[in-house]
């Protein structure tokens, strides 16, 4: 089994649906900004206060190289696709499943979260602009799961479904 990369814009429900996926896989999570935070000893506001955002990315793709070949069930944060070589270590070592959510559920989620430096005191229009930015990249992955009105648990059955579909030699967006 190799590594699952959950992809998506942020306030998605990657890191939700992600522990749910590593409890029903019997596999091991890994929140990557949660590991940012662990290695660094730093937030990610204090990251992107202190280094930018391109600095914040850059620690990003390091740590993501670094438990890339862990096997495992792994929560990215919204802006990990920014980078094609990010989206080329994901594809190398698992399959990436875009958690596709409609702009209006993320903007009620996250537009007062302060741990997240590019939502916080945004619009919605910002955010939506923000958010069509990255789609084409997000489209990239393997897979996508369109997770408008369904739960976390349904989500994961979802992504299970993909997974053993595509065992049968069909990579395809479902």
């Amino acid at each position: 089994m190799e590594s699952v990369y959950l992809v998506g814009f942020m306030g998605c429900g990657k890191s939700t649906v992600g522990k749910e996926l590593a409890r029903r896989m019997n596999k091991k999570f890994i929140d990557l900004d949660e590991e940012i935070v662990i290695q660094t000893g730093k937030s990610i506001p204090e990251l992107f206060n202190e280094y930018g955002e391109s600095g914040f990315r850059d620690f990003e793709t390091q740590i993501l190289r670094n438990v890339s070949g862990k096997k495992s069930i792994i929560s990215t944060g919204g802006g990990i696709i920014l980078r094609d070589e990010n989206i080329c270590c994901m594809k190398e070592t698992g399959n990436i499943i875009y958690l596709e959510t409609s702009i209006d559920v993320i903007f009620d989620r996250i537009h007062l979260d302060s741990n997240r430096p590019n939502a916080v005191n945004r619009t919605l229009e910002e955010l939506t602009v923000l958010f069509q930015s990255r789609e084409a990249q997000y489209k990239k992955a393997d897979f996508k799961i369109s997770t408008n009105n369904l739960t976390p648990i349904e989500i994961a059955m979802e992504i299970i479904d993909c997974l053993n579909y595509s065992k049968g030699g069909d990579s395809r967006n479902k």
